[in-house]
């Protein structure tokens, strides 16, 4: 049986590093989320840690990429980029898997 995580709860999938971000979540979030959880520090910090996440993304961008608007749905395909010593590939479906640079 599966339970959804609570909220403030890890949602880090175990054995891999995948995150799933919630549908309201904006994806630029959901990144420093699965990365924090990963590195097993505060979202806060990370940005403090590694930089901010706009030197790898343009987080806005990020965002709206696999958005739905009322006249199409949402985009498909996935996105790849560099942070914070992962590999990160965020798809239209809201999964945020990291693959560990070091």
């Amino acid at each position: 049986m599966e339970t959804e995580p609570s909220p403030g709860e890890s949602r880090l999938q175990d054995g891999a590093n995948a995150y799933q971000a919630d549908p309201d979540e904006p994806l630029s979030e959901a990144v420093i989320t699965a990365i924090a959880d990963s590195e097993v520090i505060d979202s806060l910090e990370l940005a403090d840690e590694f930089g901010p996440l706009y030197d790898s993304i343009d987080p806005t961008a990020l965002d709206s990429l696999f958005h739905a608007t009322g006249d199409t749905g949402r985009s498909v395909g996935s996105v790849t980029f560099e942070y914070a010593r992962y590999q990160v590939t965020v798809d239209q479906t809201g999964c945020v898997a990291l693959v560990d640079l070091r």
